[in-house]
């Protein structure tokens, strides 16, 4: 009942405004001296608004170098901490996707919009990030966009419920006449790796102003080279990686031919041989305390890679027509198709159980790689009495009388293995623009669909394995016949749609003069339909491929909006904002936010500002909706294992964590509170200092896999173990469920920084020099109600500062820029954990702390050539290596904060004629 009469309240101030238009006689404000700035849907004249906003223009875009939306945005010193970009998620459940994040608190709080509307999510679910919607920004060409402008301050009372941390609003461009074609390259200026190439090119004729139509239209092509780790393994520290945990190491006994083990049921075994043909310089000893020799595999060199390969292809058209002076009708395509290819690890299996789940969420087993004593590679098959096999490690014998059940650990390096994914974009949009008895109106219909398709190539049929282990069909480490091959190894296809359809309209007007100038109202509503689903690939969905993953969910929902604008100028000088939001879904129901916001000039040089904001989160409909998600936990059973000790398989198992869905869940809820001060002290000099505070509450999570083994008794049924044939005890665990719930909370808070001076030393020389960045001054985080609140600032994934310090020099047709960026360092490990031990081993706690990353970049460009523009970026030109990451022992790098690029060169060349 209380939301209802929110909502009523908020229609009687849209009737208000609007009966308070129809009696206003004053004229409106001349559009050409108003502009849309994100943040508020009221056209203003001063680009400062009470909220902090950053811009990053087309000419920055532009002397950056970047290529895609990805590596550009995480340049913005607010963006990293818990957003998916695309360079080594091959085996993840969102392959190829990117996704960006504000202010530490994740990309499923920050909105991202186009042109101000919405974009349908990624159809994808991945528990790594909660199964929060996350939006692929790699569906959109650079070449497309004019400007990006990022709100950095929660915005749910005009956006909606993903904007509680902010907003990145990417504009395209809206019109343009001419035709352009430009050619952007890019690689590694040492040696040729990591190289990208993007062509582009636009056509556009007619002017809305003298021809009353504007149509123009453009394509994009982009291509990235993937690179193996052994291709240039010193662009991170292998110095250290190499001797303090095995990067590049032979090292796996999951080898090609294998080795052979006892078989105990499931449970690990001692080894026993090795299979005839492994190398000599695979022949290694069993451990540093024992020379026997056993045959080990180098799984890095094998498939791991600092980048994938990248192809993205994308075409644009818009059309705008004027119907009369004050009514335009526009028209908005946008197609795209990103192809991300990854390689992976051959498959590997052991004589230990392999557990995973089916899409009903029933518990598969794969009880060990056991060879028969039929089998043709079991040496014990042809075993008698009076014919013993024997087998014999270092100083030890095993006689064999009969033929007997034998582990392998084994390598399946005769079936390709790679992960690649198909993500398709299409977003129309058809909107008008006028004005009418007063008001400026905007409204539009928005339809838009993702796709993604995930394929897995080389992965383990279970039924397959099990009648080839009967028939002997499959030879281990031997040559094989593609039909054997076929037997044993299925491709993997899983699809995701996503759809988002909607229909909104907003308008602002003038409705009297007060003190400070003109009191404007903005109204707006919204109706919006949102589906959701990902299957699985049939296989998968059966519990067929071993030890895969699944991700399945489906749902959609109805929501319905209403909002308002409100600004008074009380007196010269001030302007205030405040906004309402009430929006309804029809899945958990209503919800209202609302802000405060104002901007005071104290004098002509310094300006105070400051906003207070209420925010929501709406569950998302993986969340929310039907579905089933199973990754994988390693996790102690401290029933079956009270104490850690080697030889217990129990001690460190690796179980299927399945994420259920909640349908009993409520949104999450914020406050944000933002206080600045602009100051101009002389012309051409500016200082931007932006306080924030977000307080999360209600935040959608599930506990880990371990915190619910060790809770189990709190949760009847989420704890699924085997039957146990020893009275008393219980049976080895298999499954844990992990449902969602509103478990923790959050605070964050910080100072952003920026202060520009431009000056002409010399006539015709134009300088700017610009010092900018964000300082976090807290991020505490309380898991669950009752637990301790934990700071964890300065731990992993939360550097205390990220800047950057620039110089731009123009003269003519000459451009230049010289930039500084830095990110600080932090721990390489949590907040509630402890440093590495291997670190510790090794007296290396000085490297559990992650150094900070100082890069240089120079970029040049030059326009004296007619229409034809050529420039050349150098990144990182001092060569610095990304810090060094214990966490990423495969990589070595951590890809949200750095990069193994190394110096790394960038030309382009445009033709406008």
């Amino acid at each position: 009942m209380q939301q209802r009469h929110h909502l009523i309240a908020l229609a009687v101030l849209s009737f208000i405004g609007l009966a308070q238009a129809q009696n206003t006689t004053q004229a409106p404000a001349s559009k050409l001296d108003r502009v849309e700035v994100t943040g508020s849907m009221i056209k203003r004249t001063d680009s400062e608004t009470p909220a902090p906003v950053s811009v990053i223009s087309r000419q920055m875009i532009e002397r950056s170098g970047a290529t895609s939306l990805d590596e550009l945005l995480r340049m913005d010193s607010a963006t990293g901490t818990g957003s998916l970009n695309d360079m080594d998620t091959g085996n993840g459940f969102a392959t190829g996707t990117a996704s960006i994040g504000l202010r530490g608190m994740g990309s499923a709080a920050t909105l991202t919009l186009v042109n101000g509307r919405r974009l349908a999510p990624a159809a994808v679910v991945d528990p790594n990030s909660g199964q929060s919607t996350v939006f692929n920004i790699n569906s959109i060409p650079v070449s497309a966009i004019e400007r990006i402008e990022i709100l950095k301050d929660g915005a749910s009372s005009l956006y909606g419920s993903d904007a509680m941390a902010g907003v990145v609003n990417i504009i395209l461009r809206r019109d343009y006449q001419g035709k352009l074609l430009s050619f952007n390259a890019q690689q590694r200026l040492t040696d040729g790796l990591f190289k990208t190439a993007t062509g582009s090119a636009m056509l556009g004729f007619g002017n809305l102003d003298t021809d009353g139509f504007n149509v123009f239209g453009g394509i994009d092509v982009y291509k990235r080279d993937g690179v193996m780790i052994t291709e240039a393994p010193n662009l991170v520290r292998q110095d250290l990686f190499g001797p303090l945990f095995a990067r590049l190491a032979i090292d796996s006994s999951s080898a090609y031919p294998g080795n052979l083990y006892t078989y105990n049921n499931g449970k690990s075994g001692s080894f026993r041989a090795m299979l005839p043909g492994c190398a000599a310089e695979n022949q290694l000893p069993t451990s540093a305390t024992n020379a026997v020799p056993i045959c080990k595999y180098n799984a890095d060199a094998a498939g791991i890679q600092y980048t994938g390969d990248q192809t993205r292809k994308a075409g644009f058209l818009r059309g705008s027509f004027a119907l009369n002076k004050d009514t335009t009708i526009s028209a908005e395509l946008l197609a795209s198709r990103v192809e991300s290819a990854y390689t992976d690890v051959p498959t590997s299996r052991t004589e230990s159980l392999t557990q995973w789940g089916d899409a009903k969420g029933n518990p598969v087993l794969f009880n060990g790689l056991a060879l028969p004593g039929t089998h043709p590679d079991n040496p014990t098959r042809l075993a008698t009495v009076a014919k013993p096999v024997v087998m014999k490690v270092g100083s030890s014998s095993y006689s064999f009388t009969k033929p007997t059940v034998l582990g392998l650990r084994y390598r399946f390096a005769d079936i390709p293995a790679s992960s690649s994914s198909v993500a398709d974009n299409l977003r129309m949009v058809l909107s008008a623009t006028s004005t009418l008895a007063g008001w400026d109106i905007d409204t539009g219909l928005l339809h838009h669909i993702q796709k993604n398709q995930r394929i897995g190539e080389g992965r383990l049929s279970l039924s397959g394995l099990n009648q080839a282990l009967a028939s002997g069909s499959y030879r281990f480490g031997g040559n094989n016949t593609p039909e054997a091959i076929a037997g044993i190894a299925r491709n993997t296809l899983d699809e995701g749609r996503s759809v988002t359809s909607s229909v909104d309209a907003r308008g602002s007007r003038e409705l009297g003069q007060m003190a400070g100038g003109a009191m404007m109202l903005g109204l707006g509503g919204e109706l919006r339909r949102e589906t959701f689903s990902v299957e699985a690939d049939p296989l998968m969905a059966k519990g067929d491929i071993i030890g895969r993953g699944i991700g399945e969910a489906s749902g959609s929902r109805n929501v319905s909006a209403a909002y308002a604008e409100l600004q008074l100028p009380f007196f010269k000088g001030l302007e205030t904002q405040i906004a309402l939001r009430g929006e309804h879904y029809n899945d958990f129901g209503s919800s209202l936010t609302g802000k405060l916001g104002a901007k005071y000039k104290l004098s002509e040089a310094v300006a105070l500002r400051s906003t207070v904001a209420t925010g929501f989160r709406a569950p998302s409909l993986s969340q929310i909706a039907k579905s089933a998600v199973f990754a994988f936990s390693t996790v102690q059973d401290k029933q079956l294992c009270p104490v850690k000790s080697t030889g217990n398989d129990d001690c460190e198992r690796r179980i299927s964590s399945v994420n259920l869905s909640n349908p009993a869940l409520q949104p999450e809820k914020s406050k944000s509170y933002t206080l600045g001060l602009l100051f101009e002290p002389t012309r051409g000099a500016e200082l931007v200092l932006d306080a924030w505070y977000f307080d999360r509450k209600g935040e959608v999570d599930r506990l880990s896999a371990q915190q619910v083994i060790d809770r189990e008794s709190e949760f009847p049924g989420a704890v699924i173990r085997l039957s146990s044939d020893v009275p008393g005890k219980p049976g080895q665990i298999t499954q844990v469920l992990r449902q969602f719930r509103n478990l923790s909370q959050s605070q964050t808070g910080g100072i952003d920084f920026e202060t520009s001076y431009r000056w002409k030393a010399i006539e015709g020389n134009d300088f700017k020099l610009k010092f900018s960045g964000s300082r976090m001054l807290t991020r505490k985080r309380q898991t669950e109600d009752g637990q301790p609140v934990i700071e964890t600032l300065g731990f992993y994934g939360v550097p205390r500062i990220k800047s950057r310090v620039s110089v731009d020099w123009d003269r003519g047709p000459w451009s230049m820029t010289v930039t500084s960026n830095y990110a600080g360092s932090f721990r390489s490990h949590g907040a509630t954990s402890t440093c590495q031990a291997e670190l510790v081993d090794a007296k290396r706690e000085d490297l559990c702390t992650m150094a900070a990353w100082v890069t240089g970049d120079v970029s040049l460009v030059y326009r004296g050539f007619g229409g034809m523009k050529i420039g050349a970026t150098l990144r990182n030109f001092t060569g610095s290596k990304p810090p060094f990451d214990p966490t990423e022992g495969d990589t070595g790098f951590d890809s949200t904060y750095s990069n193994p690029y190394g110096r790394y060169l960038s030309v382009s060349a445009s033709y406008e004629f």
